[in-house]
């Protein structure tokens, strides 16, 4: 299983960028899991990030909160399914800001120094996709550019055993 991030601050567009990674990957054949890291306790309820993610085509979500670990699967699951819990092809991460893993640093409309930009950014993403303070250190991409964004998850992902 190869891992990716998506992060950013709150309103940037993290999650509208995980559905249609996860809807992409999972139109080219792809299985997909994902993982929703958030300070504030919610859940999988309608309308939620995790229930977004689950629409747009994730077999499996987490909901990594700060007192609920929670897994959500689309299909039932037996014995035999759990044990094969890493046998999807992505995993995508949203949240996990201070994680050394791949990532796109979504920045909505909004300025960005270069200092505030995560290690291992592959992309900043921007609703604009106009240039910023961070544009000569990071390649700043529109996020309506979902192919090649896609293209960077498939090269880029981090095997999830090379994790430290």
């Amino acid at each position: 299983m190869r891992v990716f991030v998506v992060s950013g601050y709150s309103g940037t567009g993290k999650t509208t960028l995980v559905e249609a990674i996860v809807r992409s990957l999972v139109k080219s054949g792809y299985s997909v899991a994902t993982i929703k890291s958030s300070m504030h306790q919610v859940g999988f309820d309608q309308g939620t990030d995790t229930w977004k993610h689950m629409q747009a085509g994730a077999s499996m979500t987490i909901f990594l909160g700060p007192g609920t670990k929670s897994v959500k699967f689309t299909d039932r699951v037996g014995p035999d399914e759990l044990a094969r819990l890493s046998k999807y092809d992505f995993l995508i991460v949203e949240g996990m800001k201070s994680t050394n893993i791949p990532r796109f640093w979504c920045v909505g409309n909004t300025d960005v120094k270069p200092d505030d930009v995560p290690v291992n950014t592959q992309a900043i993403v921007s609703w604009s996709g106009r240039e910023t303070d961070a544009s000569k250190e990071f390649r700043v991409m529109n996020a309506d550019e979902i192919e090649e964004l896609v293209e960077i998850v498939k090269t880029r992902a981090l095997d999830i055993l090379e994790i430290e």
